[in-house]
């Protein structure tokens, strides 16, 4: 599995976790979001380092189960990876896919927003 297709799927994770409030474990969470800091501190690219600070900042806000916070994180991983995107264009498409998961993020966040206004149901 290549890494954009990794990232992917863990999004989907990420949110299915997110969206169960962690009932299972949060650990879920942090295995993905150590999988990308990991791999995004080894590739070592200086457009990568706020994706890398902004990850850490959501993985605080899933330890503290701060569903604002984790909605304004992936709205910001949104917008860095789109903007870490703008100058990648190859025939592999990586720089689509990058836009792609960009948009995805985005809509995380969007669908995160409106869980922190619903009200906790026990």
């Amino acid at each position: 599995m290549s890494f954009i297709s990794e990232v992917e799927s863990s999004i989907r994770v990420l949110f299915d976790s997110i969206n169960n409030g962690f009932q299972q474990d949060p650990g879920t969470g942090f295995n993905q979001i150590d999988n990308w800091i990991s791999h995004l501190r080894a590739i070592d690219q200086p457009v990568l380092r706020p994706i890398v600070a902004e990850l850490e900042t959501l993985r605080t806000h899933i330890s503290n189960n701060n569903a604002v916070g984790m909605a304004q994180a992936f709205q910001n991983l949104g917008e860095l990876t789109a903007q870490s995107a703008l100058s990648t264009h190859s025939f592999s498409g990586e720089g689509d896919k990058a836009r792609e998961i960009s948009q995805k993020l985005i809509a995380a966040a969007g669908n995160l927003r409106h869980l922190a206004k619903a009200p906790v149901v026990s």
